[in-house]
């Protein structure tokens, strides 16, 4: 589903994100609540709640707002919005871990990780996927890890090592452990011992990390 640029409400949460970036919330506010009041069907409530959500002070308005969007979104069942889950998700559970409900904020941000094969493959989805990352950790969940991809980060940082760091990193620290972020991963690892830049005891782990990992 496309956002008509046309659509008042659009237009409406678009001046809004503008009045923001000029630090004029309060017109801001001014404007997602009267795109809010437009909102006619379920796609232009979801787009109206979710930047209504921005700039609530109270945090228990911030949750209300949040899970209305996602209420609103769940609600259109189209597959092409499950792309909005993760960061729909993401969202609800930083409002929880906000308001101390961590075992909340767990469950939320287990579901935006859940449909992290959803994002796209570009940056936006790699910060959405860090934020999920990020907060797993800070609500007591497992993100995904490996041992040995930890040693080979920490020798790559120590040593300033840049090239093998560049490949690799941004596919880690962005992994939920889905499939698509495991093959991302791979590709990753291949492409840089496919450049043979790595001492031979890190070219020899890397090449079995691949070989794990793809098995």
């Amino acid at each position: 589903m496309k956002f008509d640029p046309n659509n008042p409400v659009i237009q409406l949460c678009a001046t809004g994100m503008q009045l923001e970036a000029q630090g004029k919330i309060d017109e801001a506010v001014q404007s997602f609540q009267k795109a809010w009041s437009l909102a006619a069907n379920d796609f232009e409530r979801f787009t109206a709640a979710h930047y209504v959500a921005r700039n609530q002070k109270d945090p228990i308005l911030n949750l209300k707002w949040n899970m209305d969007a996602l209420r609103y979104a769940q609600a259109i069942n189209n597959d092409s919005f499950k792309g909005h889950y993760p960061s729909l998700h993401l969202n609800i559970a930083k409002s929880y871990e906000t308001l101390g409900d961590l075992p909340m904020a767990h469950e939320h941000y287990r579901k935006a990780a859940i449909y992290g094969d959803a994002l796209p493959l570009n940056p936006y989805g790699d910060m959405i996927k860090s934020g999920i990352n990020e907060g797993m950790k800070r609500a007591g969940a497992k993100s995904y890890q490996h041992p040995v991809i930890d040693a080979l980060i920490n020798a790559w940082c120590q040593r300033k090592d840049l090239r093998p760091l560049a490949h690799v990193l941004p596919a880690y620290i962005s992994n939920l452990g889905t499939d698509t972020d495991i093959n991302k991963l791979i590709s990753a690892l291949s492409f840089l011992s496919a450049t043979r830049c790595l001492p031979v005891d890190e070219q020899t782990k890397t090449d079995a990390l691949i070989a794990e990992l793809s098995a």
